[in-house]
């Protein structure tokens, strides 16, 4: 599904995995703001290349479009810890705190 903005259907015994990777120019010299073109989440490497979490579909066009990948380390997706996820009401109350003394407009 070329363009698509969901992911791609993987196999159900398939782990999922993304990797880290660094993407460089590659041969053809390819500019590194293209990358966007393909809407991955990506930060400046400091030297010089462009760091994604990708899948391996994704390293694939990448390279097809003549870019250089170089792959760092692999994570294993996995359910979130749910001990890490906060209740609304705690939520609230860290909220409320954080900006209890701030004037508020009130407005319908």
């Amino acid at each position: 599904m070329q363009g698509s903005q969901q992911p791609p259907e993987r196999r159900r015994d398939a782990p999922a995995v993304r990797f880290e990777a660094v993407v460089h120019p590659g041969e053809r010299e390819q500019s590194l703001e293209r990358v966007a073109d393909l809407d991955l989440d990506r930060v400046p490497d400091p030297d010089g290349g462009v760091r994604v979490l990708i899948t391996s579909d994704e390293a694939e066009q990448l390279l097809d479009r003549g870019y250089e990948v170089r792959l760092v380390r692999a994570h294993r997706a996995q359910p979130l810890d749910r001990s890490l996820v906060e209740d609304e009401g705690a939520s609230r109350a860290w909220l409320e705190d954080r900006t209890r003394g701030i004037e508020r407009e009130s407005g319908s």
